[in-house]
């Protein structure tokens, strides 16, 4: 067949001119399958590069699955003795706690203690201050007996003779002449520590109001000027106030030095009991 002839003959064509082989590609091919083997060049071409940069991706990725690794290892240990800090904690804090109660029930004994001794120091103060007022009370009589002894002295230290002591009775009469005195005053002049009556060198009658006191402060010198001036209102002579004791307070002592007041110093002697 003559056919048969001509295929072979365009087969022997096509293997041996080129030219003739690419007009046979561009009359049977597509302009797509021409172009494939270009596009797919070109794809392997960027296949290979990202073959190339995922191969340098997964360098990259292992080194850091390394790291990450050698953290989460670290991380573990760290972890570990985050976790033995916490079970000491636990531990300490037991023991802490177990301490504070503890020491809740030592406070409540030292609170106990403390308020059983201020009921004891305020037992002893108490009978401390009984003890005190009891000395100064004590103090008081033996410095009132003195003065009382001292009498004429006291008469004489300010230039005048002894004529009498003035008892409770006549310091009765005398506050009765007056009505305008409040009763508290009354009370009190009645019972003054020591009233006396002298005469002076020129035949004038004097009074003297004295007070008693183991230390002076001023309801001593208070008592002995109100108890001169009703003297001195009641009888029309003059009177003078004396404060008799073994020592004096700052008060006290300064109306002594400005001559308010006249101090009989009586001494240890004095108040010793006979």
């Amino acid at each position: 067949m003559a056919l048969t002839a001509t295929q072979e003959e365009l087969l022997q064509l096509l293997d041996q001119d080129e030219e003739f082989r690419q007009q046979i590609r561009q009359r049977v091919l597509s302009t797509e399958l021409l172009e494939l083997p270009e596009q797919f060049a070109a794809f392997a071409s960027r296949v290979n590069e990202f073959i190339i940069r995922q191969e340098q991706f997964n360098a990259e990725q292992r080194d850091i699955n390394a790291r990450v690794d050698e953290f989460i290892t670290e991380q573990k240990g760290t972890n570990a003795r985050v976790d033995e800090f916490i079970t000491e904690q636990r531990i300490t804090n037991a023991r802490v706690d177990e301490f504070i109660t503890e020491q809740k029930g030592t406070n409540a004994r030292v609170d106990e203690f403390i308020t059983e001794q201020r009921i004891t120091n305020a037992r002893v103060d108490q009978r401390l201050q009984r003890i005190s007022d009891d000395i100064g009370e004590l103090k008081g009589h033996a410095a009132l007996r003195a003065t009382r002894d001292h009498s004429a002295t006291i008469l004489e230290r300010l230039g005048l003779e002894y004529v009498t002591i003035l008892y409770r009775r006549e310091l009765i009469d005398l506050a009765r002449q007056a009505t305008d005195i409040a009763p508290g005053d009354r009370q009190s002049f009645i019972r003054a520590d020591l009233m006396l009556q002298g005469e002076a060198a020129d035949g004038t009658t004097h009074y003297v109001a004295a007070e008693a006191s183991y230390t002076a402060d001023r309801r001593d010198t208070d008592r002995a000027l109100r108890n001169a001036e009703f003297l001195t209102r009641l009888t029309g002579c003059p009177a003078h106030a004396v404060i008799s004791s073994l020592k004096n307070d700052r008060a006290v002592q300064s109306l002594v030095d400005d001559g308010t007041v006249h101090w009989f110093q009586l001494t240890n002697k004095d108040l010793d009991p006979e």
